[in-house]
């Protein structure tokens, strides 16, 4: 048997080649095992919230611990209203409202022309607009009963920063 050995290590080129091998094949089992368990956590996804807390009001513990109350019993309420308003209109009928407002945008329309453009493409149904109305009211009232279940929980001095930032807004 004719050994050659590496120039860099005194062992023959075969052993440094299986060991090469061995560590590689480690490092590709590692990836192929690890991917999984990163992409699966990059697919969870949070929540959905109820309640959107500016950052210029800090909660202290308790107030924190009612908001993810509230947001765990008013959170899947809000996605699944907006789950179904979002099937109401076809997917046929979703394209042509977005080629519509294209055209509209290409020939200079803005604001309620832009608007009466799509609409006028979406030719939704009589059921489709009394269902529609349907969640815009169940969405309302649930957002009523946020609201107030919030306000109740913030202090007189975070409400006011509230209000005084949307006054500024305006």
């Amino acid at each position: 048997m004719n050994l050659t050995f590496s120039p860099l290590f005194n062992e023959p080129a075969e052993i440094i080649m299986k060991k090469t091998i061995t560590i590689l094949s480690a490092c590709f089992l590692a990836v192929a095992f690890v991917a999984p368990a990163v992409a699966a956590d990059k697919k969870k996804k949070k929540a959905p919230t109820a309640v959107k807390v500016p950052k210029s009001i800090e909660l202290s513990a308790d107030q924190k611990t009612k908001l993810d109350a509230l947001n765990k019993e008013f959170g899947p309420k809000l996605a699944e209203c907006k789950k179904k308003a979002n099937s109401i209109i076809t997917a046929d009928q979703k394209k042509a409202r977005t080629e519509a407002m294209k055209k509209a945008k290409a020939d200079g329309k803005k604001g309620k022309e832009l608007r009466a453009a799509a609409d006028a493409a979406l030719a939704i149904t009589a059921d489709q607009k009394a269902q529609q109305a349907e969640c815009r009211k169940a969405t309302s009232a649930l957002q009523k009963q946020i609201r107030t279940q919030f306000a109740a929980l913030l202090t007189d001095e975070q409400k006011a920063k509230i209000k005084a930032g949307k006054k500024k807004k305006n």
